[in-house]
């Protein structure tokens, strides 16, 4: 239908969703690029009888939304620390409620995809499983990330998987330098995006999907795209299979990013040293709860050089969600789990649990829009398990929304509205695209 020049493969080895490429004469991210791309799509689904079709066009990016105001990066003496996070969170009172065998969320592995991993001294070798790494971009088994920002992208972000990882299970001693969450879990680093705010969400469908296929028992997404049914279903069947999915709600584009806004995908906003909502953080209906994301301590790199500094986003708050969920799950066993709940309900336990009093903080005046609360990592060991009557009631989220509601999620609009528009026979990821791309008034 489209001409000799396009090829098709599988999203992933083994998926039964196919991506169709081929070479563009028009720059990646560009509004030609784009079109040309909406165009295929309409094509193939008026003349190719296939049943879903979707452009995968990354979002434009625009330089005013990169300038943050001060005020949303000062950081105050309460997050003078390195360790102030991780004594916020309760985590050394977490950690001496575990059995010493899983202590730290040993035998766990997180799934991570992100820019891949190097070995910073605050991030050593056995904090990453490099026998079960993949480079989704370039198809091969070097995770590695060699640090050289990629030109053709806006804002690259060499180090960020390292950085991310850092607070997952950053191995070093706590009092001199990064100790993430859960220092005994392994990350898996799974290389899909040189750019955390401009991807291929398909990447990130192969990554999840590689986590799932090696094991993993978390993935941890400090990422967010306009989004794709790809990733949607690859996010589906992560979860059917036993394992806990989330994504870092976004920062500072005003919606709550994909993969977070999917229903079955936890979506974690970030807050600061004072559990004050940060105001650089995507929320929303979407969002399930918040972690420290503000003036996080993180191991980083300028230039080549590896650093230890503070730094602000939602990436670092889904990255704390993901070491307690690492934690919670080597503190219960994820056969246990498994075997209480169904294999497919683990990820709703882990929420139910969450959800129960007194596991999440709620600051006084607290915006509801950045979800439960801040998790609080001793509460959610000593919480107990939720019957598994209130887990089956707490997310009932195994069917996928309609284009209707999830383009509502996107935007933040009400769902009788954006059905009203998708009426025009404009597809669902188009119709996103078109309101993302423009000035945030058009919307």
């Amino acid at each position: 239908v489209l001409g000799g020049s396009w090829s098709v493969r599988a999203v992933a080895p083994g998926s039964p969703e196919l991506l169709a490429v081929a070479p563009s004469e028009h720059p990646v991210g560009s509004a030609e690029y784009a079109e040309a791309s909406f165009a295929a799509a309409r094509r193939l689904r008026a003349e190719a009888g296939l049943a879903e079709v979707e452009a995968d066009v990354p979002i434009p990016w625009r330089e005013e939304a990169a300038a943050l105001p001060d005020s949303w990066l000062r950081c105050t003496a309460a997050s003078a620390s390195p360790g102030w996070a991780r004594d916020l969170l309760g985590w050394q009172t977490a950690l001496e409620a575990m059995d010493p065998d899983v202590r730290g969320g040993g035998g766990v592995s997180v799934g991570h995809p992100d820019s891949g991993y190097t070995l910073h001294p605050s991030v050593g070798a056995d904090t990453f499983d490099l026998l079960r790494d993949r480079d989704v971009i370039d198809g091969d088994d070097d995770a590695l990330d060699d640090l050289r920002p990629n030109p053709f992208w806006p804002l690259p972000n060499p180090g960020h998987g390292t950085s991310t990882a850092s607070v997952i299970a950053g191995r070093r001693d706590p009092a001199s330098g990064i100790a993430g969450v859960a220092p005994a879990a392994t990350v898996v680093p799974v290389r899909a995006t040189e750019s955390v705010v401009q991807l291929f969400d398909s990447d990130v469908a192969a990554a999840v999907r590689h986590a799932r296929q090696v094991g993993c028992h978390v993935v941890s997404m400090s990422l967010g795209g306009k989004g794709f049914f790809g990733l949607r279903r690859e996010v589906e069947r992560a979860v059917a299979s036993g394992m806990v999915v989330m994504a870092a709600a976004g920062n500072a584009v005003g919606f709550v990013t994909a993969p977070a806004s999917y229903d079955s995908c936890l979506a974690v906003a970030a807050t600061g040293p004072d559990d004050e909502p940060w105001p650089g953080s995507s929320r929303g209906e979407a969002v399930d709860v918040s972690m420290p994301g503000h003036c996080v301590w993180v191991a980083g790199y300028e230039g080549t050089d590896p650093v230890v500094g503070r730094t602000h986003g939602t990436s670092y708050a889904v990255a704390h969600l993901a070491g307690a969920a690492a934690l919670w799950l080597a503190h219960h066993g994820h056969e246990a789990l498994a075997a209480r709940y169904g294999v497919g309900r683990v990820q709703a336990a882990f929420l139910a649990t969450l959800l129960s009093p007194g596991v999440c903080v709620v600051p006084g005046g607290w915006d509801d829009r950045w979800g439960a609360g801040r998790v609080d990592l001793a509460a959610l060991l000593d919480a107990g398990l939720p019957e598994p009557s209130v887990v089956a009631r707490t997310h009932p989220r195994g069917a996928s929304p309609s284009p209707g509601e999830q383009l509502a999620a996107t935007l933040g609009r009400d769902p009788g509205e954006a059905a009203v528009a998708l009426e025009s026979r404009v597809h669902e990821s188009e119709l996103v695209y078109r309101a993302l791309a423009g000035p945030p008034e058009s919307r």
